[in-house]
């Protein structure tokens, strides 16, 4: 299994300085991971046939409903958001935090319940 951080994060952007019109400053913004997940497993570079759909919306709704951190995936689930980020083109550098944590989520065991 894995175990995925999903909670967000703070990204640094460049924004218009409204004091010196024509330069930037940086500004931190939210990093909405929950959302940047889900909208990436219904990327439509997936090529997703109606049985894929399906499998992707059951994840997508684990997801939605973890109120948790982090949370645990199968192999299957994991590969399914591996393939999301590998498919998707388009990724901005505000985006390394999302990617990183689904390359590098943490192998764990789980020993069933007695």
């Amino acid at each position: 299994m894995r175990k995925l951080n999903l909670k967000d994060f703070t990204v640094t952007v460049k924004v218009p300085d409204l004091q010196h019109p024509g330069e930037a400053i940086d500004a931190e913004i939210p990093y909405k991971f929950k959302d940047s997940i889900l909208n990436l497993m219904f990327n439509r570079d997936l090529q997703l046939n109606g049985a894929e759909l399906v499998k992707q919306n059951v994840l997508a709704i684990k997801l939605e409903q973890c109120t948790d951190d982090f949370i645990l995936l199968e192999a299957e689930e994991y590969q399914r958001l591996k393939k999301a980020i590998d498919t998707f083109k388009g990724f901005k550098r505000q985006d390394i935090g999302l990617v990183t944590r689904i390359n590098e989520a943490e192998v764990v065991e789980v020993e069933p319940k007695k």
